[in-house]
């Protein structure tokens, strides 16, 4: 696993599979290559394919994990480029950090795992240097994957809603369940809507919000009536029912 062969081809999948229909988008919407010089820290470092990109790009990374074995693979991937970095094992809702410590906190599909959202929230925001960014990705409410994956697949076609009573937990069990298996069980999994992203990151000076992340396969049974659709209109889908908020906002 901590081969250098593994390293390439994990990265390669990270960014190949997260698209907008066929358009790779992390690189850009995120702009990893717009930040040097930068004291940061990412949130949930999982394998380490981001916080490579970020140290590349030449800014000094902290890499905290809650899963130590993620933090120990993260190390062994900075090892195998010979570059330094720091890596803690850690909870994002307790951030073990002084206030006021980075330029830039980052976190990538982590902090909606989490039981207490806005207390990560608020730590990022503490963590800040006045004037400081954060990019943070949470799962969109409104998206395709929720409303003809999750709801129209399992949860109707599959009989799944009557088991769980519930949207909440429906999507909890749901929207990742194709990604599980023994020893990856996600526990929990929320989402939010543009509003309740405004609302939670009230305290930061400014806040935008971009939407990602939309392929085929996120429609689940609905996915037959794409063909309807003109080329022109699902080119544009992903910025009203992607997957992905991508959030920067300025402290």
């Amino acid at each position: 696993m901590n081969s250098r062969a593994y390293f390439e081809e994990t990265e390669s999948e990270r960014f190949r599979l997260h698209t907008d229909w066929n358009r790779p988008f992390m690189k850009e919407a995120i702009g990893y290559a717009n930040y040097t010089g930068k004291t940061m820290l990412e949130i949930g470092c999982g394998i380490g394919v981001d916080s490579i990109q970020w140290k590349r790009a030449g800014n000094h990374i902290v890499s905290l994990d809650y899963n130590y074995p993620s933090v120990e693979i993260t190390r062994a991937r900075f090892k195998s480029e010979k570059l330094e970095g720091r890596f803690l094992n850690g909870d994002a809702e307790t951030l073990p950090f002084a206030s006021e410590s980075f330029d830039l906190v980052y976190s990538f599909g982590v902090l909606h795992h989490t039981p207490d959202t806005q207390r990560t929230i608020d730590e990022v925001y503490r963590c800040l240097k006045p004037g400081g960014e954060a990019i943070i990705m949470l799962y969109y409410k409104w998206s395709a994957l929720i409303f003809g994956h999750t709801i129209l697949g399992f949860g109707i076609r599959q009989g799944k809603l009557l088991e769980t009573r519930s949207i909440a937990k429906l999507v909890s069990k749901y929207t990742e369940f194709d990604s599980q298996f023994e020893g990856n069980v996600n526990p929990l999994t929320k989402a939010y809507s543009k509003r309740e992203i405004r609302k939670m990151f009230r305290k930061f000076s400014g806040v935008k919000q971009e939407i990602h992340y939309l392929w085929p396969g996120h429609f689940g049974p609905a996915a037959r009536l794409l063909p309807l659709v003109p080329e022109k209109v699902k080119r544009n889908l992903h910025r009203w029912v992607g997957w992905n908020v991508i959030i920067k906002a300025t402290k």
